[in-house]
């Protein structure tokens, strides 16, 4: 749904509204803890966001974290521990140490799990309090205003607005989303979105803390480039800031009954969710960027086939088998695909490999692309190569490839579009009429 669409439907939802109010606990003082055992957690003043222990995986893994209150479908905001699972759901707990701290331990453990690892705090006055915005503080009890540690500044897949997504330029610490790995598995993923750490006022996603593949275009002063959806109105807010201490972008929404959140999910994409705080009401979807995942870099990992299916968009070539059967099942293609056999070049006494074609193919990019040769040197040129896994040919070029092959996909019409590209495969199990090398 666009984004225009989107808010039309909650104009016509806030002429609905019951008004009511919710007085919960939404702190945690030194002497309380929370626990597993005990399923404790803690409520937002507003009742919009809960904190508390959530359970992911098989075998189970423990984490903390935040999440919205009233999706019907749970949607976690923010994990405390998401590189260091607990497991023991009898004694993992979170409280505060001697010097005000807030730790995560287990009675296994002598170290803590996770902390809020500061300095010099005032020990006998701290409390931990769960905003109404989803922000989780320490902060001084006697001055609340005080606040030693925020979980804002430590955002992990998904920015809530309040949220500051930039770089400290004295430190030089970038406050930057990071996927969950599956959907399943919290520890950070292979895509993250970060402001451009080359100066350039815009927003990148990344592939593996490395290889770009969108970006939002430069801030004009009222929006980005590549993201018109991300322009001040009468709903939100965006201001980027940039000066000699730090650079950010931050939004804010002038209706609190709306809700929204923008995150990077498991799949690469970065992606804008919305609803409403006074109603139990699912999620609604605005926009996402790249609109298709055929555009996410290495979405179906080395040797992986991109065939344009979201509920299950990746698939292996003739030869090969998924990294992990169960990690693809969550579409975590991140291992994508192995060899059944592997290849026979440097044995000498071994059948030759030989090479499976594969029709209407837009190629992968990083190619050793030699001028016009025949197709007969071209194959020879690669079969020749123990390092070469594939080679493609036409008219004007002879292009090779080494190495593991990323960003495989089928053309999306076919015909002059796609290229037939021929896969290295091994002569061990196969059941195919070969190009024999």
């Amino acid at each position: 749904m666009g984004n225009d669409a989107f808010l039309v439907l909650f104009v016509l939802l806030l002429l609905l509204r019951a008004c009511f109010s919710v007085n919960v606990d939404d702190t945690l003082s030194k002497g309380q803890s929370l626990s597993v055992m005990n399923t404790d957690i803690i409520f937002s003043q507003g009742g919009n966001f809960e904190l508390g222990f959530f359970k992911r995986g098989i075998p189970s893994k423990i984490y903390l974290g935040i999440w919205c209150k009233r999706f019907h479908s749970e949607r976690i905001v923010w994990v405390a521990n998401r590189e260091n699972h607990l497991s023991d759901p009898y004694t993992a707990r979170l409280e505060f140490s001697e010097d005000g701290n807030l730790v995560l331990l287990e009675a296994s453990s002598k170290k803590p799990f996770w902390s809020t690892n500061l300095q010099n705090l005032p020990s006998n006055s701290t409390e931990a309090a769960l905003l109404d915005d989803g922000n989780f503080v320490l902060r001084d009890r006697s001055d609340l205003s005080t606040i030693f540690w925020e979980s804002f500044d430590h955002p992990t897949d998904t920015a809530l607005p309040g949220v500051k997504l930039g770089i400290d330029k004295a430190g030089k610490v970038p406050k930057q989303l990071i996927s969950w790995k599956t959907s399943e598995d919290p520890s950070p993923g292979l895509f993250s979105y970060r402001l451009d750490p080359n100066g350039r006022s815009e927003y990148i996603l990344e592939w593996n803390r490395s290889q770009v593949y969108w970006n939002t275009g430069v801030w004009n002063g009222k929006t980005f480039g590549n993201t018109p959806e991300m322009r001040t109105n009468t709903i939100f807010h965006y201001n980027f800031v940039s000066n000699e201490n730090e650079t950010y972008l931050i939004y804010s929404l002038y209706n609190t009954s709306l809700r929204t959140l923008f995150f990077i999910n498991s799949t690469g994409q970065f992606q804008q969710l919305a609803w409403l705080s006074f109603v139990e009401s699912p999620f609604i979807r605005g926009w996402a960027r790249p609109e298709s995942l055929s555009d996410v870099y290495a979405l179906c990992g080395p040797f992986g086939i991109y065939r344009d299916n979201t509920s299950n968009p990746c698939d292996c070539p003739e030869g090969f088998e998924p990294f992990s059967d169960i990690e693809t099942r969550l579409n975590d293609w991140s291992g994508g695909c192995l060899r059944k056999h592997p290849l026979q070049c440097e044995n000498r006494n071994a059948k030759k490999d030989w090479f499976l074609k594969i029709s209407s193919m837009k190629l992968p990019v990083n190619s050793n692309a030699y001028l016009a040769v025949s197709a007969q040197r071209c194959e020879l040129a690669c079969i020749s190569n123990c390092s070469c896994t594939a080679y493609a040919h036409n008219s004007s070029r002879c292009m090779i490839w080494e190495g593991a092959l990323l960003n495989l996909q089928r053309a999306s019409d076919g015909g002059e579009a796609g290229q037939d590209i021929y896969l290295r495969l091994s002569a061990d199990g196969n059941t195919l009429v070969p190009k024999a090398g």
